[in-house]
């Protein structure tokens, strides 16, 4: 074999550790820490090395890379963040590990796999909602939720005020332990959780030294049945409002049906649920409304605790709404533009009835959907009341659903 067949053997040899040095280098990347000038931060972020020299960030477009074959090392450029810009020195290169020197610092990476990913974490027992109590502080409640296959949300709530958050979370069975991604370093959970418990009821993390307790919130069975009519469906073409004699249609307007059915009720109970923000599960409370009618007169009087609570839960400073005007309904649709939506029976745990459907659109972009009673017992009472505001930003949906009447 002559020099020269030794040399394209050689180059042969170089071109193909060079391209395996690259094929293991494709994939997605969960940085573990960094070591820069002594100080260990612990980023979480995954970065994925596509094959056609494309990166992400995050699952966001983050630039592009190139392997430099001669230097052993990745060049990146980056049109999301400076920082990612420049060469990384490989130092260690492995089936499931990466570190790179860059910019003065040690880089730790861990390969993660999308379907490893997905399996492990729907069979890790975390999904569902977790309720932490006085957690970040007294007095506040975190709930979080894990959905499939690697998605959570966060809301921190406080007297008069809340907070949403979201990210990432991946759970690490060898090392048995839960990592968030998409925290900032000051928020609870952020990065790496030891699992001190797991079982169909409770969690217990260990992060920071601290040890945080949840129990498992139970998944409610409400239907979610978004309002997608609008205030322009109330007016015609001209502007003028279609529905004037439908108030005509509503079982209030029939004082002796009103005396007749619910003389002798004394209370009604309702189960008021609101959506979690970012969750399809629902916070419940019981509220109660207490009735009353003065025989022989057109006197009626009932709680109108359609604000969220009754004269049991009332805030601090707040009062009931005033409801003794009959003539106007059974509970006061304000002035709120409303129109008959057809009949239909819905049951209840207080019962099956048959019901006017009631459409209610308000200025402050509120929806609301109502099945009025018009059988025995509970004529003219509410069986049930959708309210939906879809605004991203100050939305929310709620239900009302009888319960008892007493």
């Amino acid at each position: 074999m002559n020099k020269i067949s030794i040399l394209i053997i050689i180059l042969i040899s170089f071109a193909g550790m060079a391209t395996a040095q690259k094929s293991k280098l494709i994939g997605s990347w969960l940085m573990i820490k960094a070591d820069v000038g002594g100080e260990v931060q612990n980023p979480y972020f995954i970065t994925e090395f596509k094959e056609d020299g494309d990166f992400l960030v995050m699952g966001m477009d983050a630039g592009t890379w190139t392997f430099n074959e001669k230097s052993n090392s990745i060049v990146m450029n980056s049109n999301l963040d400076k920082d990612f810009n420049g060469e990384g020195k490989i130092v260690n290169l492995t089936g499931n590990e990466l570190v790179v020197d860059k910019d003065g610092g040690r880089l730790f990476y861990k390969r993660v796999g999308t379907d490893e990913i997905t399996q492990t974490n729907r069979n890790s027992g975390f999904m569902g909602m977790w309720k932490f109590e006085n957690v970040p502080y007294p007095e506040a409640t975190t709930l979080v939720t894990f959905t499939a296959p690697d998605k959570f949300t966060i809301l921190q709530k406080e007297e008069g005020m809340s907070a949403n958050l979201s990210g990432t979370w991946i759970f690490d069975k060898q090392s048995n332990s839960l990592i968030m991604i998409g925290l900032r370093g000051e928020d609870t959970f952020h990065g790496e959780s030891k699992i001190v418990k797991i079982d169909a009821e409770n969690l217990e993390l260990e992060n920071n030294g601290t040890v945080f307790k949840g129990i498992k919130k139970a998944q409610n069975s409400i239907k979610i049945e978004r309002l997608t009519f609008n205030e322009d469906d109330f007016y015609n073409e001209d502007g003028d409002y279609k529905y004037y004699d439908d108030e005509e249609k509503l079982p209030w307007r029939d004082w002796a049906e009103i005396e007749a059915n619910l003389l002798n009720v004394n209370q009604l109970t309702y189960n008021y649920s609101t959506l979690i923000s970012g969750t399809e599960t629902f916070e419940t409370k019981t509220l109660s409304a207490d009735v009353s009618t003065t025989p022989g007169e057109e006197g009626f009087r009932i709680d109108n605790i359609f604000n969220g609570y009754d004269r049991f839960t009332l805030p601090e400073d707040a009062e009931l709404p005033e409801n003794s005007e009959y003539s106007k309904a059974l509970y006061p649709l304000t002035d709120d533009i409303f129109r008959v939506a057809g009949n239909e029976q819905i049951t209840t745990p207080a019962g099956t009835f048959n019901c006017t459907i009631v459409e209610v659109a308000s200025d402050s972009d509120v929806l609301k959907k109502l099945w009025v009673i018009t059988d025995k017992p509970g004529f003219g009472i509410y069986a049930k009341i959708i309210e939906d505001n879809p605004d991203e930003t100050w939305g929310h949906y709620s239900v009302y659903e009888l319960q008892e009447i007493k």
